[in-house]
């Protein structure tokens, strides 16, 4: 590959190695000394295809020369230019398919090759590969170590003026790359990744009774990174602010920051080491880096970075995985675990929270199934068998009945090859003060009669807070849970304690009725955590008033003390709020709403809460006295208790007013560009001036996301929530069918994840029934591809949602 960066030559020698012995370059260049000119080589389909004529029996070599171009997005070389000293930066991401755009090879996961990398840089550039550096010659030329057997998809480099910090465990280097201009930033951050890093690579190695498989690990620092990480083996990219936090973190934050380094340090092992087939079997990798990284958090304990034990992070671990995936399993579009992937374009499609969320917590339900040790065991076969080789979701299967003497086709088929969930309810009599008969049903969500085998715990709590357990199976329709029979009837019971089933497990009315006048009172923060979950799933199913919510919340927050829990209990609110309730609703509790969180961030006990209340209460502030709170905080006329405003904070305050049309907004975002003029300020004005209730600014904004491809991705995805205010639905709607209309062009042009916040913000930014009218008719006259078209059911599924709840209490 050749590039001029400006005043840089960057030049790369590459040689790829699909299924052959790095032995077939050994003699490469004396080969190819008697080569013949191709020149009726033709292209079909993204293919070289060369005539048959030019081969020989025995060994063939191919030589290609090509240039790859980069630029700042849609690439797969990126190239960044730091605004604060002018340096320039390189990387590649190839995730799920775009090696094939850089370089010539054969794109797919089940082709592992080794690679053999020589780069050409400026001198002052430090270059980073997969493999270790193992010279620069005197022309400046790097020299790699040939990797280890890996897919195109992970192969990775980045060049350009980075500093590092280093260290090792064992004989094992680690270290953390990242801008000049971020030095001082990365200084105090190291010890904590530092150290998670360490602890992670240990525990993981013992669990998969596997040393690291590569010969160091890099984590490198990008700004503007479209993902929170990419694990290209031995060396990790992360985005720059899912590291060094831009505005005071809370411990949601650091555990937040903590999961996704563990995640991608799994993937050295689980996608790296071991690689699914096909991108059918997508869950086979991130299903297994989610579960693991909270794994990993459980077994670090209080004494480890996060202060949490093992059942705090079990209900973290709900809260990042449950929700999301409920929401889309209880959608028309949802899709089973093992997706249909026909050709590798729609890859992209199977990227989502039924991999990402649904998946890790099929896993944990197959640990309560099978036993930890089992579990473990299954696991570790499974690395064993295909190390650096390819494998199924069958082969994963087959390890762990081989280690569990246990069948498990049944199990398999229902809960990966087939999609959506159940909803499981409880049933009981009491005869006196004694439980009569209490029995679980299951049905199909989607009304498609399907059933799953389900393991659950029932758990009965009394007058007195005393609870007890009860593991049930239910197979079929329904069972009856008999050794409950005669046992003295519980103040409320819920049907699946500690989490371990997965479905939609509401409460029955009466425990519903106990659950809600006393929820604050329950001391096990973990069962808080699940009430909380099905009491929300009640609103989201029209069975409880979103109005009942917000009251609930309200009475019951003054005394949460579990900050994850607080954060979820604020967001839920925030949606039920802004979503779920009528107009009149609205005006009827956004006073409340806007003054109990502000003084939630000024009174809470903790720094943490503190900021979580200030977080939601710039998201809602709408009334006049609540917008000038925020410009008296933005003019520094007031303060809050140990809380930093920092930049970010800045931003998300202007983007509010800008958003609800405050009459200052437009000076203070003026005001804000001329002081601010740190690297991230131009991107934060792109996305808060997309919030302008202006019909002239929706049609520039909407003109640079389809026809502007110099913008960089991350500045158009941030945008996309600012253009699409929760209150500007009647502004936005006129861009709703043409963002429909632009999905192939979405598919095809942007990286993964970027369809579904496209559709999130454009659909999610509409209320009303003339907009679900427009996209059914959307659906019904355009042919779409079939991923495309669950995508657009599963994010419409919520606005019917809302539909139905505003129509369910309160027109």
């Amino acid at each position: 590959l050749s590039r001029i960066l400006g005043h840089h030559a960057l030049t790369i020698d590459l040689a790829v190695a699909n299924r052959l012995t790095s032995s077939a370059f050994t003699n490469y260049h004396k080969r190819m000394e008697h080569h013949q000119h191709v020149s009726d080589a033709r292209r079909i389909n993204g293919h070289i295809v060369i005539d048959v004529r030019h081969f020989t029996e025995g060994a063939n070599s191919i030589a290609l020369d090509f240039e790859t171009a980069s630029a700042s997005a849609g690439r797969p070389l990126i190239r960044y230019t730091d605004p604060d000293d002018g340096s320039e930066y390189l990387y590649s991401l190839f995730v799920p398919m775009d090696a094939s755009l850089a370089f010539p090879c054969f794109d797919q996961p089940d082709l592992k090759g080794r690679f053999n990398l020589t780069v050409s840089a400026p001198p002052d550039w430090t270059v980073i590969g997969n493999g270790d550096l193992l010279e620069t010659r005197p022309d400046g030329r790097r020299v790699f170590a040939e990797t280890k057997p890996i897919s195109t998809y992970v192969f990775s480099l980045a060049a350009g003026p980075f500093a590092r910090l280093e260290a090792k465990l064992g004989r094992l280097p680690l270290r953390l790359f990242f801008r000049q201009t971020r030095k001082a930033r990365a200084e105090e951050e190291w010890p904590s990744v530092l150290r998670l890093t360490r602890e992670g690579v240990e525990r993981l190695a013992r669990f998969f009774d596997h040393k690291f498989p590569f010969s160091k690990y890099d984590q490198v620092l990008l700004p503007g990174f479209p993902y929170g990480g990419m694990e290209h083996a031995g060396s990790t990219f992360l985005r720059e602010d899912a590291i060094l936090f831009r505005t005071t973190p809370t411990r949601g934050d650091l555990l937040n920051r903590g999961a996704l380094l563990l995640h991608e340090l799994t993937h050295q092992w689980f996608g790296d080491l071991v690689t699914m087939r096909w991108f059918d079997d997508l869950w086979l990798k991130e299903g297994f880096a989610n579960y693991m990284a909270w794994w990993a958090m459980a077994q670090l304990g209080e004494s480890g970075p996060f202060g949490l034990d093992a059942r705090e992070i079990e209900a973290r671990f709900h809260l990042a995985h449950k929700p999301a995936a409920y929401a889309i399993d209880g959608s028309p579009g949802t899709t089973p675990i093992y997706q249909e992937v026909a050709n590798l374009r729609d890859a992209k499609s199977a990227y989502g929270a039924i991999v990402y969320q649904k998946a890790p917590s099929l896993l944990r339900s197959l640990s309560f199934l099978l036993g930890e040790e089992h579990f473990r065991d299954g696991v570790r076969l499974f690395l064993r068998r295909h190390a650096f080789a390819n494998a199924t979701w069958s082969d994963l299967i087959a390890a762990f009945e081989k280690c569990s003497g246990r069948s498990l086709g049944a199990w398999a088929q229902a809960w990966i090859r087939q999609r959506g969930m159940p909803q499981v309810d409880l049933h009981l009599t009491c005869e006196g003060r004694r439980l009569g008969k209490v029995e679980l049903t299951q049905k199909d969500i989607s009304g498609e009669n399907r059933l799953w085998p389900i393991e659950t715990q029932i758990i009965l709590v009394d007058e007195d807070g005393r609870a007890s357990l009860e593991k049930v199976s239910l197979a079929g329709e329904r069972v009856e849970a008999r050794r409950l029979r005669g046992r003295q009837c519980p103040r409320f019971i819920f049907a699946n304690a500690n989490d371990y089933a997965y479905g939609r497990f509401l409460l029955d009315p009466q425990s519903r009725a106990e659950v809600m006048a006393g929820i604050e009172t329950i001391e096990d923060g973990f069962l808080r955590t699940l009430l909380w979950g099905s009491l929300w799933e009640g609103v989201r199913e029209a069975g409880i008033a979103p109005a009942d919510f917000v009251a609930l919340v309200l009475r019951s927050t003054p005394r949460e003390q579990n900050e994850e829990l607080l954060q979820s209990l604020l967001e839920r609110t925030t949606r039920a709020f802004q979503r779920y309730l009528t107009p009149a609703g609205q005006a009827e509790w956004s006073v409340r709403l806007e003054a109990q969180w502000a003084a939630g961030m000024n009174n809470a006990p903790t720094a943490g809460m503190r900021i979580l209340y200030f977080r939601a209460f710039r998201t809602i502030a709408t009334s006049e006295g609540a917008r000038r709170l925020l410009r008296e905080l933005l003019a520094g006329e007031r303060t809050l208790p140990g809380i930093e405003i920092k930049a970010l904070d800045r931003w998300r305050m202007i983007t509010t007013l800008l958003a609800n049309g405050d009459a200052d907004a437009r000076r203070l975002l003026d005001e804000e560009l001329r002081h601010n003029r740190n690297d991230d300020a131009a991107k934060q004005a792109y996305i808060a001036s997309a919030a302008l209730p202006e019909p002239a600014v929706k049609e520039r904004y909407f003109t640079d996301y389809l026809q502007r491809h110099e913008i960089p991705e991350d500045f158009i995805e941030g945008s996309l929530t600012s253009f699409n205010s929760w209150n500007q639905s009647a502004l936005t709607r006129p861009f709703l069918r043409p963002a429909l209309e632009a999905l192939p062009q979405i598919k095809r042009q942007r990286r993964i994840f970027f369809m579904l916040a496209w559709l999130n913000a454009f659909i999610g930014g509409q209320n009303e029934n003339g907009a679900l009218t427009e996209i059914r008719a959307f659906l019904a006259s355009t042919p779409l591809d079939q991923d495309i078209s669950l995508k657009v059911r599963e994010v419409a599924d919520e606005l019917e949602r809302v539909i139905r709840i505003k129509t369910s209490f309160g027109g």
